[in-house]
């Protein structure tokens, strides 16, 4: 699980000490193809890594990207109380490790290097346009 945290650039310029506290705060997560991890306009409670798989992102029902391994999404969720930007599906059958906001409020708190490392990564995506 750690390598595959070390390939998210969310998470690359982490040690691997803050990178092993969040390997065991994720959950895995499987979803079928065509099965919706969420919905855009929804209330978001956790971001997702892909370890096997690949997702559609839809904003407002048209495709805006493909994500495969070792790809994230729903990271805003994370830091901010607005609803999701985007309706995400899964293309094919696919594994996720999961950190819900809960679990990364704990961790930032015990590990200031994960939050600053995490709050420039989401501002580098929040300013991207797919």
């Amino acid at each position: 699980m750690l390598e595959i945290l070390k390939q998210i650039p969310f998470f690359a310029e982490l040690s691997e000490d803050d990178l092993k506290a969040i390997s065991e705060m994720v959950q895995m997560q499987y979803f079928g193809p065509d099965q919706v991890v969420f919905e855009q306009g929804d209330y978001g409670e956790e971001m997702y890594v892909i370890k096997r798989g690949k997702v559609q992102v839809l904003r407002d029902d048209k495709m805006i990207a493909e994500l495969a391994e070792p790809s994230f999404f729903g990271e805003m969720a994370l830091v901010s109380e607005e609803p999701r930007n985007a309706t995400v599906k899964a293309m094919e059958e696919t594994e996720t490790l999961m950190l819900k906001k809960e679990d990364f409020r704990e961790l930032i708190q015990t590990k200031p290097s994960i939050a600053s490392a995490v709050s420039y990564e989401v501002v580098k995506r929040a300013n991207q346009i797919y």
